[in-house]
Order: structure tokens, then sequence, then C-alpha cells
């Protein structure tokens, strides 16, 4: 079985997010979809507790049997790296595995964590946005996804500080837990 790795904060989880995966599936990329929600995050950034951002995703994925969460990363206490990462998957599990990465991350890739074994022991489908140009890379793309999606965790954090509205950015499930929850206030 072919299995997309989509590694991220999903701090909140957001209908590009969905669009990715759920376009990962038309498009035929992969047979799976594996969300992998990091626990200690490499650059630090400051996340809503795990939990609730694996309740958030849970919520909105019971719709489709081929999207999954995984909770491998938060599990550990150490910094969430793609390569351990995909190593344990790959040490676990007898499929073929792809990791997901935005275009907005391409360049920076070289500098990620044990970037060796990336480039040796995965191949990436890459999510290419409006606004980015896909340069030329040292790792083996085999699938490129264009999303003409501009919704980001950032904005929705913004919007929500902001007492803006959510309409189109989050499912409905979610925004109503982020409410309930009084997360990103």
């Amino acid at each position: 079985m072919k299995i997309a790795l989509f590694g991220g904060s999903f701090n909140p989880i957001h209908n590009g997010h969905l669009q990715v995966a759920e376009e990962i599936l038309k498009q035929g990329a992969a047979d799976q979809v594996w969300l992998i929600p990091c626990g200690n995050h490499a650059f630090n950034k400051q996340l809503v507790e795990g939990k609730k951002r694996m309740d958030m995703i849970n919520l909105v994925i019971t719709a489709n049997p081929q999207i999954k969460v995984v909770s491998v990363e938060m599990d550990e206490t150490r910094k969430s790296y793609s390569s351990k990462t995909i190593a344990w998957f790959k040490n676990n599990f007898p499929h073929e595995f792809f990791w997901v990465l935005g275009a907005d991350n391409l360049k920076d890739l070289p500098k990620w964590h044990d970037f060796e074994y990336l480039k040796n022991n995965v191949q990436f489908i890459l999510i290419n946005r409006p606004g980015y140009k896909i340069e030329p890379t040292e790792v083996e793309v085999v699938k490129i996804i264009e999303i003409h999606n501009e919704v980001s965790s950032t904005k929705i954090r913004e919007n929500i500080a902001a007492g803006k509205d959510l309409a189109g950015l989050v499912p409905e499930v979610v925004e109503s837990f982020i409410k309930k929850e009084g997360l990103y206030t």
C-alpha cells in the first residue's frame, strides 16, 4: 500500500490541510494519507496541547476512511524530526511511504535534521500553492499537486485573536471545538 505521510503542527487543522489530503487521494498519489501532528516542534513553535489538536483532527477525518491520524510524534518527548518519523514508519509497517512537503519548505529542506537520510530514504509528494516557484531539488519528487487555497493556521489564529469569522477556513466542527475550548484567544 502507498501511504502519504503528512506531518504538520495542525494548529489547528483547516480546510487547506483537508484539501491537500483529498487531492493526494483523488490524484492517485497514495492509497491513504496519514496525518502526523508534531509533538515537540523542531523549530520550537508554540502549539496548543497535543490532545486538543488530535481531537480536532479526529472530528474531521471520520468521514474519510482513507485519511488517518497517527500520534507517533506526540508520543515522544524528543523534538519531532521528519527523518526520525519516516524511519519509525519504515521500521514498523510494510508499506511504501511518501513524505508530503509544501513548496514553501522546499528551499529549506537541505537544512532539515538528517537531510541525507531524507534524500536517500523517502520520495516526496510536493504541494504547490500560488506564489511559489518550484526550484530544482536534490530529493525525488514523485508527484506535484497544485492547491489553490491560501488558508493557513497562522491566519486562523490571527482571526480568532481579532474576533473575526472563520467561515471557509476550518470545518464547522473545528470552529465549534475551538470556541468551546477557548483556543487561540
